[in-house]
C-alpha cells in the first residue's frame, strides 16, 4: 500500500500557553451513547466504572497509538466497533514507530529537535479534539497518554505544567475521555509522575480517573498511590513456556483485582512482536482476567504500526465482541472471585470464578492449557445455598449453548457434583438461581 505522511510542524499557530495557576473549567461534551458523562470508579463497586446516571460500563480497550493523525480515522473507529471494542488507547505526544509511520505527534510549538514550550501547535490541538468528538459519537472512548516518546524529570515540572493546563482545559470536557495516563511504560521518574498525577486529579473539573503504566510486570503499578485511580498492568507476553495459563495469566489477574480499583491490562502481548500468535490462547488469557473481575485489551499489529493498513486482520479479533457482549448483559460489577462456589475436576484444566456475594449469580470459566485439546468426562463441583439453580454451559468462542440442567443444592456444607458437557479448549458455565430455600451452613460453624 502506498504511505503518506503527516507533519504538523509546517502549519503550526502559535498562541500563549494556559495560566501555571490552572486551567478554568471548560463546558462539557456528553455523547448519546454510554459516555453520556465522565466514566468513573464506582463508590459502590470500585472495581468497576460507572457514569453519573448510574450506568456501569465494561471496558474492552483496543491499541491505536497514532490515531489523533493517522490517515483513516473512521476507519479505526470502524475497527474498534468490529473488535467490540469501546475504548482505544492512544497517546497524544509521542513518535510511535517512526521508521514505518513517520509520525510526530508533537502538542508544543518549535519540533522535537527545537522545541518550544511556551506555545502550541494549535492546529494539532484542533484535530485531537475532532477525533475525540468523532469517537464518542461512535460509544468510543479514549485511554490517553500524555507522554509516550518524552520522558520528563522532576526538573521539568514546572515548564510541563502549561501543557498539563492545556491537556485539562481543551480535553476534559469530553466525557469519553476515560483516564489520563500519564505515561506509557516508564517508571523511573517516579517524582514527576507523583506531581503530574496529582496536578491532574486536583485541577480536573470532570474528575476524569488518572492512571500510568509500567512495561511486562506481574502486578499492578504503584496501586497505593492515591493519585493512582486504575489498578494497571501489561502483558506483553504470548504461549511461550515461560508464560503459562495458570502461574502468569490467570496469576496477574488475580494479583491486579486486589486493590480496590478496576484491574486493568491495557496492553497485551500482540503477534508476532510479543510472540502472542495463538489466537484461541489469547481467547483464553482475556476470559481468564475477564473471569477474574479485569478489564482487558487488544493489542494488535493494526493498532500499532500498521495503523494505517485499512485491510489487516489478527486472527482472534471475532472472539473480543463475544467476550464484551456476555459481561456486559449480565451484573458484572456485583460478582466478585469465588473459588469454592464452583471447581471443575479435570486435569491440566486452569478455571476462575466469579459470584454473586448471595450465589444468585455465578459464572465460572476452565480452559486447557493447549490449544486443541478436548476434555471428556468431567464434573463440576457446586458449593450453593440450598435451592434449585439453572445451568447453562456455553462454548466462550461463539457463546452457543452446549446444554442445560436443573441443579437441587440442599446444603451448603458439602461440594455436589454435576456432569458437565465434553468441550474442546474452553467451557464457560453460568449458573443463575431459580429458587430460594433455607439456608444452611458449613459443618463446624453450629
Amino acid at each position: 500500500m502506498s504511505m503518506r505522511y503527516v507533519f504538523w510542524i509546517p502549519f503550526l499557530f502559535w498562541f500563549p500557553a494556559c495560566s501555571p495557576s490552572g486551567p478554568e473549567a471548560p463546558e462539557a461534551v456528553a455523547f448519546d451513547t454510554i459516555w453520556t458523562s465522565p466514566v468513573r470508579p464506582d463508590k459502590h463497586y470500585p472495581n468497576h466504572f460507572s457514569n453519573e446516571e448510574g450506568q456501569y460500563v465494561y471496558v474492552l480497550n483496543k491499541t491505536a497509538w497514532a490515531y489523533f493523525v493517522c490517515e483513516y480515522p473512521e476507519k479505526v473507529l470502524e475497527n474498534a466497533e468490529k473488535h467490540g471494542a469501546n475504548v482505544i488507547r492512544v497517546c497524544l505526544e509521542g513518535a510511535p514507530y517512526p521508521a514505518d509511520l513517520g509520525y510526530d505527534l508533537w502538542p508544543w510549538g518549535g519540533t522535537r529537535e527545537a522545541p518550544d514550550y511556551t506555545t502550541f501547535n494549535e492546529l494539532y490541538w484542533d484535530e485531537v479534539e475532532r477525533r475525540i468528538r468523532i469517537a464518542g459519537e461512535k460509544g468510543i472512548g479514549i485511554d490517553l497518554v500524555l507522554y509516550f516518546t518524552m520522558k520528563p524529570e522532576p526538573e521539568h515540572i514546572a515548564g510541563q505544567k502549561p501543557y498539563w493546563d492545556r491537556a485539562i482545559s481543551r480535553l476534559s470536557r469530553y466525557s469519553n475521555l476515560l483516564t489520563w495516563e500519564i505515561m506509557n511504560e516508564y517508571v523511573k521518574n517516579e517524582a514527576f509522575q507523583d506531581s503530574a498525577g496529582r496536578y491532574f486529579s486536583k485541577n480536573d473539573p470532570f474528575r476524569h480517573p488518572v492512571c500510568s503504566s509500567d512495561g511486562t510486570t506481574d502486578d499492578a503499578l504503584w496501586p497505593e498511590k492515591d493519585w493512582m485511580d486504575l489498578a494497571i498492568v501489561h502483558t506483553c507476553t504470548g504461549n511461550q513456556e515461560n508464560y503459562d495459563l495458570q502461574s502468569w495469566y490467570l496469576g496477574i489477574a488475580q494479583n491486579t483485582g486486589r486493590y480496590g480499583k478496576p484491574a486493568f491490562n491495557n496492553e497485551t502481548g500482540r503477534e508476532k512482536r510479543h510472540r502472542n500468535d495463538d489466537p484461541v490462547h489469547r481467547r483464553k488469557q482475556g476470559w481468564l482476567f475477564a473471569n477474574s473481575g479485569a478489564y482487558w485489551t487488544w493489542h494488535s499489529w493494526d493498532g500499532c504500526e500498521g495503523i494505517n493498513d485499512t485491510t489487516y486482520v489478527m486472527e482472534g479479533w471475532q472472539y473480543l465482541p463475544v467476550m464484551k457482549e456476555y459481561y456486559s448483559h449480565i451484573p458484572f460489577w456485583r460478582l466478585f472471585p469465588n473459588q469454592t462456589v464452583a471447581q471443575v475436576k479435570g486435569e491440566g484444566l486452569v478455571q476462575t470464578t466469579l459470584a454473586a456475594p448471595s450465589r444468585e449469580i455465578s459464572v465460572a470459566y476452565c480452559c486447557t492449557r493447549e490449544t486443541g485439546r478436548s476434555v471428556t468426562g468431567s464434573v463440576l463441583d457446586l458449593r450453593l445455598d440450598n435451592g434449585l439453580y439453572d445451568i447453562t454451559f456455553y462454548n466462550p468462542a461463539t457463546m452457543e449453548s452446549l446444554g442445560k440442567v436443573t441443579h437441587r443444592s440442599q446444603t451448603l456444607r458439602t461440594a455436589v457434583p454435576v456432569s458437565i458437557p465434553d468441550f474442546t479448549d474452553d467451557l464457560l458455565i453460568e449458573i443463575r438461581e431459580a429458587s430460594k430455600m433455607e439456608k444452611t451452613v458449613i459443618k463446624g460453624t453450629e
